[in-house]
């Protein structure tokens, strides 16, 4: 019989229930007491070494809002003089927006709509047409569109924020098409009044609710003729400012736009916030050193005069030789006061006073490493803001066709967070709001047996924003990567021309165009061109023309 089934004999049972008896009870119906070890002690979590002094604090509450103010200010006076800063802001505000701003492309999904897709593509190009027109006088001020969003997009960039109100005018009196406009603010005008700094629900100019949300907005609006600015917009009582809702309905009341990169987070911070000091600091480098440069280049020539420094008849012999300058004159023989130079013009002569020496300076400044310094720390101040050395200062001398392309495709994706984060926070919600008022106006109709514009407005108004295009560093090759993605089906024709900030319907129309007055104007290059691309049908001068036949056709029929 196997061991394990074998019967314990009676006086063993016995005692086995003796010592059963006496033993504790095993308890392993349930698990086992957690943290009985505790884990190793953490560098980064302790006070020794080296950190035993780090200590970062938390501001109050009350004092939170100084200090992005002031971070705010420094970044725009650095934007608006050192040359690093303004080429970071710059570089972004141009690749992600660009000159002509983002434009919109309608994609109404006609099956959701239950409608033909050619109605469909005919109530997108009226609602474009009717954002065409408004975006030319889109400011309060009269600035197109395009150039709302370059500014919007640089005091992002700068204050960390952008403030946008919207405003209605009487369309007939202002020449505009619509009467929605935008006027900008300084963000810096958005702040706590003074008599409000107290209060629970205020958030650095930000009104919640009592949900904790964001409300509405205090905007400084003072009387011109009693506010000189000497204390700052936050001195200013609740009576002098503007509290505007965020929305007002369905319809955006206030456009207070930044990125969110924190929790509990009512107020946006400047993209060279990380790198701040960095920029301070390299900007008073570079001054100094070019200050020295300045010195060292304009040292003048120094004589010394008495016993020490050589004899006066030396120095008369000197000019009696074609030294080219006059003698000493006054203030440096004896009983005369001395006199001390402390500005040097360049190839001065400047004589010392008596029992003085010169002392000639050398400049070896700045050093040998200098140069790869300063590479280094701009490569950190660009790495702050997610773009590579090549993209803050533009320098592609010292890279290859590979190198270059991958620090393109870097920065991309930054120019692409940014040109998406204002198509959703700003383009996009004045987009339905033109849409909304040209719908009102009577300049968009829709089908009866469709559903209404305010029962499916996100269907309505959905678009595309297309901004510019990303360029090429080697067109030929980069050409062929994209037939090759679209004759293996692994690309769409609107994501290529989208890169270059092209619509395809725009693109395909127009070259629509141009091939039927190439066969209308110039046939024998129409038929060049197709024999060399392979085309093997081409179309009449006109869309309902028949396609040509080839000549393998008229010999078969």
């Amino acid at each position: 019989m196997p061991r394990a089934a074998r019967p314990i004999p009676h006086a063993n049972m016995r005692r086995a229930r003796q010592m059963a008896g006496q033993m504790p009870a095993m308890r392993a119906e349930g698990p086992l007491v957690p943290g009985v070890v505790p884990r190793v002690s953490r560098d980064a979590g302790s006070f020794r070494g080296t950190l035993s002094n780090y200590l970062p604090g938390r501001p109050a509450p009350a004092a939170m809002w100084r200090e992005r103010q002031v971070a705010a200010t420094r970044s725009e006076d650095l934007t608006a003089n050192d040359w690093a800063a303004s080429s970071l802001v710059s570089n972004i505000t141009l690749n992600a927006v660009g000159a002509n701003g983002l434009m919109p492309s309608s994609v109404i999904p006609a099956n959701m709509l239950g409608i033909d897709e050619d109605l469909a593509r005919e109530i997108g190009n009226a609602m474009e047409d009717a954002w065409w027109l408004w975006s030319e006088r889109a400011g309060y001020d009269g600035q197109p569109f395009s150039e709302l969003q370059y500014m919007g997009m640089h005091s992002a960039l700068v204050h960390g924020e952008m403030v946008h109100v919207p405003v209605m005018v009487d369309p007939a009196s202002d020449g505009g098409f619509l009467g929605l406009r935008i006027q900008p603010v300084h963000p810096q005008r958005m702040c706590t009044p003074a008599d409000k700094r107290g209060q629970s629900n205020f958030r650095d100019g930000v009104e919640l609710d009592v949900h904790g949300r964001s409300f509405a907005g205090w905007i400084a609006e003072p009387d011109p003729s009693l506010f000189t600015g000497m204390h700052g917009w936050d001195a200013l009582g609740s009576g002098s400012f503007r509290r505007i809702p965020y929305r007002v309905g369905h319809r955006v009341g206030l456009f207070h736009c930044f990125r969110h990169t924190s929790e509990e987070q009512y107020r946006g911070e400047p993209v060279i916030t990380p790198a701040l000091k960095l920029f301070r600091h390299l900007a008073d480098s570079l001054e100094y050193e070019l200050i020295g440069q300045i010195v060292a280049a304009s040292f003048p020539l120094v004589f010394t005069s008495g016993r020490k420094g050589g004899s006066t008849d030396d120095m008369d012999a000197f000019f009696r030789n074609g030294g080219g300058v006059q003698g000493p004159q006054g203030g440096q023989g004896d009983g005369q006061a001395p006199v001390y130079h402390q500005a040097y013009a360049p190839g001065q002569v400047l004589y010392a006073n008596e029992g003085e020496d010169a002392k000639v300076l050398s400049s070896d400044r700045p050093g040998a490493n200098w140069s790869s310094f300063v590479t280094f720390i701009v490569r950190a101040m660009g790495a702050s803001a997610g773009l590579p050395y090549e993209a803050v200062l533009k320098d592609f001398s010292k890279t290859n066709y590979s190198s270059a392309r991958a620090a393109l495709l870097e920065a991309w994706r930054v120019y692409m967070m940014w040109r998406q984060w204002q198509a959703r926070r700003y383009c996009h919600p004045l987009w339905r709001m033109v849409q909304e008022e040209a719908f009102l106006r009577g300049h968009i109709k829709l089908p009866r047996n469709a559903p209404g514009f305010y029962e499916a407005l996100p269907l309505w108004t959905a678009a595309n924003w297309i901004g510019p295009g990303r360029g090429y560093v080697d067109p030929v090759k980069e050409a062929d990567a994209a037939i090759t993605m679209l004759d293996n089906g692994l690309a769409t024709y609107s994501e290529i021309l989208g890169e270059r900030g092209l619509d395809v319907e725009d693109v395909w129309t127009l070259r629509g165009h141009e091939d039927r007055m190439l066969h209308r104007l110039a046939p024998e290059l129409a038929e060049r061109i197709n024999s060399r691309t392979g085309a093997t049908a081409q179309r009449g001068p006109y869309p309902s023309d028949p396609p040509a036949q080839t000549q393998e056709q008229g010999h078969a029929q």
